[in-house]
């Protein structure tokens, strides 16, 4: 029997597509932030600011023997691990207590009542959950959606525990395992490892900053290693690199386009990379600001778990056990939804109901221990809401695209899932040539993170997905600035205080290693300087830092070296050079001809 066509899903973005704000090229130079005063820079030259290649350092091209990725998901993780030497990718498919070979393992973390101290992970966690010993502990579970901060505000995570906390201990014994198992720290030192930790993209900067605190806590990385030990790769990024790989198999060549759909357990993240075969290979570029959603697949368990509760509401006595409910999902999670096409009912095998020797009740569609779900239940009730949510972020990211776009690869445990692959191609199928799931799907973020550890110069472009600038000075504009905004600076020239200082702006295109270099003066000496850095998620330039929509999100500290003679408020003259194009923000000063490396300090 052929379903009634699904409901259409309701395409949000019915204008046409906004053009991001286009900022000049070079950036207009600022007068100075609040503490600093105009210098003009030279009109020629190697040392004019604005957009210049960075020379990468040398301790930024050292490479690592072993490369280790990690997918720390929502509700699995994986890892897979590359020699330098031989360039093959392995994953890891022995966990402990698992019950078959499979290259995933929960990600929960089980504590005693009141206690930080963790007592199990994964697999063990789980099971130990369900026996009577463990009945007041705690299992912590889904806690990677914490860090996604549009969806907040989130409750405290339980005995007063941080969500860095729970990280770090799960990454702790997660690592601990990998590397007995394989035997790592018999043939070669801690320091030889190179982390390549995927994040979605749709995180804050702040979310990443916590990740990466996270692997410090767990002992993987120390401060004292180079920044690039650990690198973070975003999921559809990682993605891309696995199914670059797959180009020549799915007729891929010079200049098309194809989007990564990573809808994993927690978040959906999509990004258009757009292919360039060179002398040197093939790279990759993006051409669309990455976009995401919380709206994985454990919000159709969530549907689901609402459905069967619903169903069974008239039990009031000799109802479900919390195992017989553990029992349910679970039978939902790996047999019903991977397989749900959309066409067939669903028929869910009961499990032993203490008190309840007969297990059959028409009125909820319960016949000898087998519960019915029809076809149209399943789909309204738990996938279209869901699977809707990803429709409208893929529209959303060919409508960037002008629907130039060759292929859509879907990746990640959603992203096999046979109704969303359906549900897709009858949405696109028209426009995009190609759509389709990799082989191994579940596992192309985890292969593709081992693969930026190999081959960390594939990505050439990201795109700037918010404004991003400093607090400064500027000419003040009677028939713009607001009076209170008003200040003379030293020279006696009015100034408005509070602009914002634009350095990248929504939609630009940025070079992995292009430098964004501004001039500013501070009379600050001795002081270090702090240089706050804010975004903002309009898609119009703020005109201060305390615009609606705008945040400060971290704060570099600029160190001012020694000047023989100098007094306090001594002129000092200095670059600020940011570095946009890499998953995380990194930026340097040059103060007096000495170049002082700093990173941005997030606030949470």
């Amino acid at each position: 029997m052929i379903p009634p066509a699904p409901q259409p899903f309701q395409q949000p973005f019915q204008q046409p597509f906004q053009q991001p704000y286009q900022q000049p090229y070079p950036p207009t130079p600022d007068n100075q932030w609040a503490a600093q005063q105009a210098y003009p820079p030279p009109a020629t030259g190697a040392h004019q600011y604005g957009h210049r290649p960075y020379v990468v350092p040398g301790s930024e091209n050292q490479t690592y023997p072993i490369i280790m990725a990690i997918d720390w998901g929502t509700t699995f993780s994986s890892m897979a691990y590359a020699y330098q030497q031989d360039g093959e990718v392995h994953e890891v498919s022995t966990w402990p207590k698992q019950t078959h070979n499979y290259p995933k393992v929960p990600t929960c973390n089980l504590y005693e009542p009141g206690s930080k101290q963790i007592i199990e992970w994964g697999y063990p966690a789980k099971l130990a959950i369900t026996k009577p010993p463990y009945k007041n502990h705690v299992l912590l579970s889904k806690y990677k959606l914490h860090l996604d901060e549009a969806s907040g505000p989130h409750p405290p995570l339980p005995n007063g525990l941080t969500v860095v906390d729970a990280i770090a201990d799960y990454l702790r014994l997660f690592h601990a395992h990998v590397s007995a198992l394989k035997g790592f720290g018999s043939a070669f030192e801690q320091h030889h490892i190179q982390y390549c930790l995927s994040v979605p993209a749709m995180w804050t900067d702040n979310a990443k900053a916590m990740m990466r605190q996270a692997a410090l806590q767990a002992g993987m990385i120390s401060p004292l290693d180079p920044p690039h030990r650990l690198l973070l790769i975003s999921e559809p990024e990682a993605a891309a690199l696995y199914c670059e790989k797959k180009c020549d198999q799915f007729a891929i060549g010079h200049g098309q386009r194809f989007m990564i759909c990573d809808a994993g357990g927690g978040t959906v993240d999509l990004i258009v990379f757009e292919v360039a075969v060179g002398p040197h290979g093939r790279t990759l570029k993006e051409v669309t600001r990455g976009s995401g959603h919380s709206c994985g697949s454990i919000f159709l368990d969530e549907r689901m778990e609402a459905l069967l509760r619903k169903r069974f509401a008239k039990w009031q006595e000799k109802g479900l056990t919390s195992a017989n409910w553990v029992q349910l999902m679970e039978t939902f999670i790996h047999n019903v939804k991977p397989l749900f096409d959309g066409i067939e009912d669903q028929y869910i095998t009961m499990p032993a109901v203490p008190g309840r020797a007969d297990l059959t009740d028409y009125d909820i569609g319960l016949e000898d221990g087998v519960l019915t779900v029809t076809a149209e239940e399943m789909r309204r009730d738990v996938f279209d809401p869901v699977v809707n949510d990803v429709l409208r972020l893929i529209y959303h990211q060919l409508q960037q695209t002008q629907f130039h776009c060759h292929a859509i690869f879907l990746v990640g445990g959603f992203g096999c899932s046979s109704y969303l692959h359906t549900r897709v191609k009858a949405e696109f199928g028209s426009r995009v040539p190609m759509i389709g799931v990799p082989p191994r799907a579940e596992l192309a973020v985890v292969r593709g993170a081992a693969y930026a550890g190999l081959m960390p110069r594939t990505i050439t472009q990201r795109v700037a997905r918010r404004f991003y600038g400093v607090d400064s000075l500027m000419a003040y504009e009677d028939h713009l600035d607001s009076p209170h905004k008003r200040v003379v600076d030293r020279e006696g020239q009015a100034r408005a205080r509070d602009r914002f200082s634009v350095y990248v702006a929504p939609g630009q295109p940025i070079g992995v290693d292009e430098c964004i270099t501004k001039r500013y003066i501070t009379y600050q000496y001795p002081k270090p300087v702090n240089s706050p850095l804010y975004a903002c998620s309009s898609m119009t330039v703020p005109r201060y830092v305390d615009s609606p929509l705008v945040e400060k999100i971290g704060d570099f500290l600029i160190p001012l070296p020694f000047v023989p003679g100098a007094k306090p408020g001594h002129k000092m003259v200095f670059e600020l050079r940011m570095y946009f194009g890499a998953t995380e923000i990194r930026a340097e000063a040059e103060v007096n001809g000495m170049v002082v490396s700093t990173r941005c300090q997030f606030t949470g």
